[in-house]
């Protein structure tokens, strides 16, 4: 089952993906060499599929049924993962006329019907891999899923039947990372979950629970519930973990400035939602204490949709040190609304507060294609 492949596999990550919607087509962008590369796959078969995930240079995605797979764009391969009936929360589902669906949950006592498009919005969250498919025989897929307004876990290893539910005292998980067979759960606090997926089944070997930073405890005086949203990443940089916090404003004018959505007293055009700012602190392994990070040095920090990552600009050459790349994963706002979604993507500069764009704005207006935009950083080049 092939969708898409590139046919030039020397090509120096990491890499965006977006589209191209004039021309039809899906391109690679390599942040190294600043050249595209063209994908070969139909913009329209694919438009209805969602990308919830980018890891070892794979992808997990839930295609026009809402069904997850696994999909290598470089060589093409593609693996089909259990159906979404077999999450741990679902009871039963029925296919009651073409792509909609009738769903027993497991914590309901009546049946819901949705569409296949309001299950790709409703299922996964965020999906990442614990190794490279290509290599390890072994690897597993790590999904977190909504369940009533929460992010769960579950995993399936390549050939099961089913997904498997997993979570330790975590009620909702904000992202997961993997590191050699290690799964590291982040969770309100912040806390974190580490899980050993070593044997067929994960066991937890510790929690690290670590005080709040007080500039993160009143983050709220600077930003505000009612004009910022935050979005927290766990990133792995050699030894060391970091806690990345990510400030979106609601409505943002063309000049920065934050509004209120009723704010219609300007002549600036106002953005649905924007990044603003991040904030980075560093896990103290022996005093169990956040850190603030007042600079990354020579690494970029990588978050979004795909498997968070951080990598050494000097074995990179093209990307910027001391900075944060991400893409847009406000899954919340993008389903609100039609005209909107895949916009917010940039280039954060630690040292100075900047953010660069990566492309122009006008590239939000592309609704369907909006889940297209993703890191990818292949460890198989």
């Amino acid at each position: 089952m092939e969708f898409f492949k590139i046919s030039c596999f020397n090509i120096p990550s990491p890499l965006l993906m977006f589209p191209v919607q004039e021309e039809n087509k899906v391109c690679l962008f390599s942040l190294t060499n600043k050249r595209e590369y063209e994908l070969k796959v139909d913009l329209e078969k694919i438009q209805n599929w969602r990308f919830v995930g980018s890891s070892h240079g794979w992808l997990v995605i839930l295609n026009e049924k809402a069904d997850p797979i696994l999909l290598n764009i470089f060589s093409g391969i593609c693996h089909q993962l259990p159906g979404k009936e077999t999450f741990p929360h679902i009871d039963s589902m029925h296919e009651v006329e073409n792509e909609v669906f009738e769903i027993h949950y497991k914590s309901w006592n009546y049946s819901v019907t949705h569409s296949s498009e309001t299950l790709r919005q409703l299922s996964v969250v965020k999906a990442v891999l614990s190794s490279d498919p290509s290599c390890d025989a072994n690897c597993t897929v790590i999904v977190m899923y909504y369940v009533l307004g929460t992010s769960k876990l579950a995993f399936c290893r390549l050939g099961d039947s089913r997904w498997t539910g997993f979570g330790g005292e975590i009620q909702s998980y904000y992202d997961v990372v993997c590191k050699d067979n290690m799964l590291y759960a982040l969770g309100g606090g912040p806390s974190i979950e580490v899980w050993d997926f070593h044997e067929s089944t994960p066991t937890r070997k510790i929690v690290i629970q670590a005080p709040c930073p007080q500039e993160l405890k009143e983050a709220h005086q600077i930003y505000p519930s009612d004009l910022y949203s935050s979005q927290w990443y766990l990133v792995f940089s050699s030894c060391e973990m970091f806690l990345v916090v990510r400030y979106i404003g609601e409505f943002v004018r063309y000049d920065g400035e934050v509004v209120y959505e009723g704010d219609t007293l300007t002549n600036y055009f106002i953005f649905p939602y924007r990044t603003i700012k991040f904030h980075v602190y560093k896990l103290d392994f022996d005093q169990k204490i956040w850190l603030p990070v007042e600079s990354l040095d020579d690494r970029a920090l990588f978050v979004g949709g795909n498997h968070s990552v951080s990598l050494s600009v000097k074995e990179h050459p093209g990307c910027n040190a001391n900075s944060i790349y991400f893409t847009d994963d406000y899954w919340d706002r993008m389903n609100e609304h039609d005209s909107y979604g895949g916009h917010d993507m940039g280039i954060f500069k630690l040292g100075d507060g900047r953010i660069e764009q990566l492309f122009y704005y006008e590239l939000y207006i592309w609704k369907h294609l909006l889940n297209l935009y993703s890191f990818i950083h292949s460890f198989i080049i």
